[in-house]
Formats: C-alpha cells, structure tokens, sequence
C-alpha cells in the first residue's frame, strides 16, 4: 500500500500512513482523530481540498479551530 506523511503543524509531529487507491485526504485526517473541516492541508504554500484523492508523498495538516 501506498504511504502517505502528514505533518501536524500545531504539533510540529509526523505520522505515516498507508491508503488505499481512491481514498481522500479527509479519509485519512478522520482516521488520524481529526475534524476534516478543522484543518487545512498544503503541499508547499498551495492548499489542497479534503476531498482530493491522495496525491501526495508528504502533506502539512494545520489546525484551524480548537476542539474544546
């Protein structure tokens, strides 16, 4: 399977993880505990929509809203 590395921003933490063909990012923010509509995900400065299908071999994942 094909990995993914997100890097948490807020956390300045990397976590892998292996997708399948055709899921999205907010696939894998959800498995990661996160609110796909909390975050925002770039690749370099451009942000990428949560629905895109992974593309990507590293992505930054910024938190936007607390979850308090």
């Amino acid at each position: 399977m094909p990995v993914v590395r997100f890097y948490f921003s807020r956390s300045r933490t990397t976590q892998e993880i292996e997708y399948a063909e055709g899921e999205t990012y907010a696939d894998l923010i959800l498995r990661c505990g996160l609110i796909p509509d909390t975050v925002l995900i770039f690749v370099g400065e451009q942000s990428l929509p949560e629905d895109a299908p992974v593309s990507e071999e590293e992505v930054t994942i910024e938190e936007t809203a607390s979850r308090g």
